[in-house]
């Protein structure tokens, strides 16, 4: 582990990290054939037939995959049955968010079993966020590659990662109610001496992943303190905004967005007209996203 990340992140209990590293095993949330395939991802000359060739070596990820290439994202003419074929549909960026997502999976299921329910809760709600983060991207040109899916993924897994470390803590602290006041982060350093955010940024940073995520993951219930990276923290803000209204079970056609704070961040990042654009196709958005992420968590 880097002595600079412990530095960034001293704030976090050091017996919360040893909970979770003996509950884990080990840190590295990605399993050998993620990260060989994650390898070759990042190469910029990369092959796509090794890469779909060392990819097929794993069940699940391989499962994600065509179920990507072939939901209403892309709505491919026919359905695709090869890997090879899907690696080409979703593009490169998109298999990388995926071999990330199996990487997470993994660590997820170390949650204990009585807290199945919740992991499985906090799983579709990553998984929600993650396709809201992307469709909000489309909708306003902000022109991220991946990393938008990613960062929604994630910017909850501080959340699994104490049901791991510690599963009493988080059972009293974290309801799952989905209604997150401005002092939930306050409430948690209390209880636990950090926050979920703080503590799954510290994970990702961790596990070197890029600066950008980390900083979306550490500050999406405050993207205005999130320095170069605010767009996408505030990107990723607005759609866990978006997914707890659907996980409290409230009907999309009673959405608010001028309740989000986040909008007004996201527009002063850059985003032009991202307030006017993002009201006018929000309904829609909220009923498209879940059904998406239903189907390709179906079976997971």
């Amino acid at each position: 582990m880097s002595a600079a990340v412990d530095r960034q992140f001293s704030g976090i209990p050091a017996d919360l990290k040893e909970r979770l590293r003996k509950a884990v095993g080990t840190l590295n949330m990605l399993p050998a054939v993620a990260v060989q395939a994650l390898q070759i991802a990042n190469n910029p000359d990369c092959d796509l037939g090794k890469l779909a060739g060392v990819i097929q070596r794993d069940l699940k990820l391989t499962t994600m995959i065509l179920r990507m290439a072939n939901s209403a994202l892309f709505s491919p003419p026919k359905p695709i049955a090869s890997l090879h074929h899907a690696v080409l549909t979703i593009g490169l960026r998109r298999c990388r968010d995926f071999i990330v997502t199996a990487g997470l999976d993994s660590v997820s299921r170390k949650v204990p079993p009585e807290l199945k329910a919740q992991r499985e809760l906090l799983w579709r709600h990553g998984f929600v966020t993650a396709l809201f983060a992307m469709k909000v991207n489309q909708l306003l040109g902000l022109r991220f590659q991946g990393e938008e899916f990613t960062a929604g993924l994630m910017h909850d897994f501080g959340r699994t990662l104490l049901a791991v470390a510690d599963p009493e803590a988080f059972s009293r602290i974290d309801v799952l109610d989905f209604v997150e006041g401005d002092d939930a982060e306050g409430r948690e350093r209390e209880a636990i001496g950090t926050s979920h955010a703080e503590f799954g940024a510290w994970f990702a940073a961790t596990n070197e992943l890029p600066e950008s995520l980390v900083g979306a993951i550490q500050f999406h219930h405050a993207p205005e303190a999130a320095g170069p990276h605010v767009q996408l923290a505030a990107l990723v803000a607005v759609a866990d905004h978006m997914a707890n209204h659907i996980q409290r079970g409230e009907p999309p056609e009673t959405y608010n967005s001028m309740t989000d704070g986040a909008m007004l961040v996201l527009e002063q990042s850059g985003a032009r007209r991202a307030t006017d654009v993002f009201a006018a196709a929000v309904a829609r958005l909220l009923v498209e996203g879940p059904v998406i992420a239903d189907s390709l968590m179906k079976d997971a």
